[in-house]
C-alpha cells in the first residue's frame, strides 16, 4: 500500500498545503521545527484515527484557527481510496471514499502504517505500560478480533473497578470476576498467538541487526502466578486470593492490563543492561517484526514512516537496516540530516521549500 498524494488545511503549522508523493516514498528534509514530524503525523493520522504525539484533537488544529482538515489517496491492494479527516472544538469526522466511518477502529481493516518514533526507546528501557502499548497497538494491526476484545475488556475492567468503590456482595463479584477472567483469558491467549510468531523474527532481526553478535530472547510476563498455563482458573483463583488488596486499592490488580513482556540480551535483562544503541536497536527490531507480519497477512506492505530513529546507531547497524527495507516499502524518513540516509535513494522533499512554495501561491 502507498499514499500518492497529501493535503493539508489548518493541521499543525501547516495552513494550506499539499504534496504528491513517489512509491517509493520520500527523504522529508528540513530543520528542527519546521513540521516534519507533523507531515508524519498527518499521514498516520488515517492509520489510526488519531495523532501518535496526542490524545486531543484540539492541539492539532493550527493556532487561532476553528478547524483543520486533513484530503489523502492511498492505493490499497491496488486499489485507490479517498480519506478525509476533519476536526473542529467539538467532534470529528473521518470519511473513506465519501463514506463516514461508524468506529474509528474500521481504519484498522484499511491502512497499516509503521511509524520508527524516537520514543519507541522507551518501549525497551521504560515501564511495563509501553510494551503493552506497543502489542496491542501491533496485534489491532494485525487481527480486527483483538481491537473488539480489548474494547471489551477495557469496559469490564472500568466496571469491575467501579464495583471495588460500593458495598457490593459476594455474588456480584463473582458474576463480574467471571467476566473479567474469561475476556482477559482471551486477551492473553491472543497476544501469545501473536508472540509464536512475534518472538522468533525477533531473535531473527536482532540477530541481523547485530551482526550475529549477540543473543535475544523475549517471554510473555504474567501478572498473576500461571505454572500450569491454565490461564482462566489461575486468573479466578488469584483474584479470590487479592481480594481483600483490590478492595482497599479500589482496582483490579491483575490481568492483561498489567502483564508485561520480558527482554533479554545475551540471557541479561534489556530494560536493565543494555546499552542506549542496544535498545534502540531492539526497538527497530519490534517494529520490524510488526511490519512483515502484517505483510505476511495481508499480502501488501505497510507504508513505514522514519523519525530520524537511525541516527542514533552506528554506521554498520544502521545500513544493515537499510539493506533489509530497501525497495520493498513506501518509506518516509524526517530527518535534518539527509547525508545519513542518502542510501536509501529516495527522492527528497525540502520542507522550506514546499513550503515557500505554499506561501507564494
Amino acid at each position: 500500500m502507498l499514499i500518492s498524494s497529501l493535503k493539508l488545511k489548518n493541521f499543525r503549522n501547516y495552513s494550506n498545503f499539499k504534496l504528491k508523493f513517489d512509491p517509493g516514498g520520500a527523504l522529508i528534509v528540513g530543520a528542527n521545527g519546521i513540521g516534519k514530524t507533523n507531515l508524519l503525523e498527518s499521514i498516520s493520522y488515517f492509520a489510526f484515527g488519531k495523532s501518535f504525539q496526542t490524545s486531543r484533537d484540539l492541539e492539532l488544529i493550527n493556532f487561532s484557527k476553528a478547524f483543520f482538515r486533513i484530503e489523502a489517496e492511498f492505493v490499497i491492494q491496488n486499489k485507490s481510496h479517498f480519506f478525509e479527516a476533519a476536526s473542529d472544538r467539538s467532534k470529528k469526522i473521518i470519511k473513506i471514499n465519501k463514506v463516514n466511518i461508524a468506529r474509528i477502529s474500521e481504519l484498522y481493516k484499511y491502512l497499516k502504517v509503521v511509524y520508527f518514533s524516537p520514543n519507541d526507546i522507551e518501549i525497551i528501557s521504560g515501564s511495563p505500560v509501553f510494551r503493552r502499548s506497543f502489542i496491542d497497538q501491533a496485534i489491532s494491526q494485525y487481527s480486527f478480533e483483538y481491537i473488539q476484545a480489548l474494547r471489551t475488556y477495557k469496559r469490564i475492567l472500568k466496571q469491575r473497578n467501579a464495583l471495588f468503590k460500593t458495598d457490593y456482595s459476594s455474588k456480584e463479584k463473582r458474576v463480574w470476576d467471571e467476566q473479567f477472567a474469561q475476556i482477559g483469558t482471551n486477551i492473553i491467549k491472543l497476544r501469545l498467538k501473536y508472540l509464536k510468531n512475534f518472538i522468533p523474527l525477533l531473535e531473527k532481526y536482532y540477530e541481523d541487526i547485530s551482526g550475529n553478535k549477540e543473543e535475544l530472547n523475549a517471554c510473555y510476563k504474567y501478572s498473576f502466578p500461571n505454572d500450569n498455563d491454565d490461564i482462566f482458573d489461575n486468573l479466578m483463583d488469584h483474584l479470590l486470593r487479592i481480594e481483600e488488596q483490590e478492595k482497599h486499592q479500589e482496582r483490579s490488580l491483575a490481568g492483561p492490563h498489567l502483564d508485561d513482556i520480558d527482554i533479554f540480551i545475551d540471557s541479561h535483562s534489556a530494560r536493565s543492561f543494555s546499552s542506549h544503541g542496544q535498545k534502540r536497536s531492539i526497538a527497530i527490531a519490534m517494529r520490524l517484526v510488526q511490519t512483515e507480519l502484517i505483510k505476511n497477512k495481508d499480502n501488501d506492505t505497510p507504508i513505514l514512516m522514519f523519525d530520524d530513529v537511525l541516527a542514533d546507531l552506528d554506521k554498520q547497524r544502521a545500513k544493515r537496516i537499510v539493506e533489509m527495507l530497501k525497495g520493498k516499502h513506501q518509506i518516509f524518513i524526517a530527518t535534518p540530516n539527509i547525508t545519513n540516509y542518502r542510501s536509501f535513494g529516495l527522492p527528497e522533499i525540502d520542507l522550506r521549500h514546499e513550503l515557500g512554495k505554499t506561501s507564494e501561491a
